[in-house]
């Protein structure tokens, strides 16, 4: 991704949070990024694009922190605790989608938009069924649907005081307090024997679905963050030596990435150097946490 691409999602990021989808438009991001309208166009078709775009990324946002905090080898209990809570924090961080207010969607009868909403919208409802078959193992099965509404019901309920309502509810304890009344609900499940209301007949579209459709591998995120900082390295404010010599890093780096048994120690050093430079800085860190 080219530095120009990158500072117009970010321009339509804070746009789209500040004023709305509806009342943004492709000029007002093309004057905030100081670039003509026509520039603009060669990075995105329309702004329908350029949200989708900013969709798919904050849900990978979410998704490598969940990744990071099952890597931290914390008991069971306490990675269920942990993902609870980083639900509110990616929430209040960023909305629901884009803005914290109501006017973040874009027009009704955006068949592309609406395509990726729902796809996102059954993705996280499967990730919470594996958040909750992770906790409880068998003892959910019967009732996995259910449980997963019950679930998903608590989490954007609870949201929507924090957003809208502006609770100050502390994040820990909250996620404490919905764990526990799935405990509960989990033990009366099993003592009444209570039949499922929401069956696999019923939930097809979401059966059909992959929770790796949501959770990419490791190494695809990985070869991803790679190119992006393969494809910026040409737009950033150094001598060309310095940028020919960056290239030739972020080449070893790809090769060294994908062996068998990668070396450690030059990946380190690898990344260190590409860190050295603030425009790649950030996206060196997110490859961190992938090696």
């Amino acid at each position: 991704m080219s530095m120009i691409k990158e500072k117009i999602l970010q321009s339509a990021v804070r746009l789209f949070a500040e004023k709305g989808y509806q009342a943004t438009s492709i000029q007002d991001i093309a004057d905030d990024c100081s670039i003509a309208k026509g520039s603009l166009y060669k990075h995105f078709s329309s702004k329908e694009e350029l949200y989708v775009s900013i969709l798919e990324r904050r849900q990978q946002v979410m998704v490598d922190e969940v990744d990071r905090i099952r890597k931290k080898q914390l008991s069971k209990r306490d990675t269920f605790l942990a993902e609870i809570a980083y639900q509110f924090d990616f929430y209040v961080e960023h909305g629901y989608y884009i803005s914290r207010d109501h006017n973040e969607l874009a027009p009704l009868g955006s068949e592309i938009i609406e395509d990726v909403l729902s796809r996102i919208r059954r993705s996280m409802f499967l990730y919470y069924q594996d958040i909750l078959r992770r906790q409880y193992g068998s003892a959910i099965e019967p009732w996995k649907w259910d449980a997963t509404a019950i679930f998903n019901g608590f989490i954007r309920e609870y949201t929507f005081h924090l957003l809208f309502g502006y609770k100050p509810m502390d994040k820990q304890a909250l996620a404490l307090f919905i764990a526990e009344r799935m405990d509960d609900l989990v033990h009366g499940l099993n003592q009444r024997s209570s039949p499922s209301l929401l069956t696999d007949e019923l939930m097809t579209e979401y059966s059909g679905m992959e929770l790796r459709s949501l959770f990419a591998s490791r190494g695809s995120r990985r070869d991803a963050l790679i190119e992006m900082i393969a494809s910026l390295i040409p737009d950033i404010a150094v001598p060309n030596q310095r940028k020919q010599e960056l290239t030739e890093v972020a080449a070893m780096l790809r090769d060294e990435a994908v062996q068998e048994q990668p070396r450690l120690f030059l990946l380190r050093a690898l990344m260190r150097d590409l860190e050295s430079e603030s425009e790649l800085a950030f996206y060196v860190n997110q490859l961190r946490q992938l090696i």
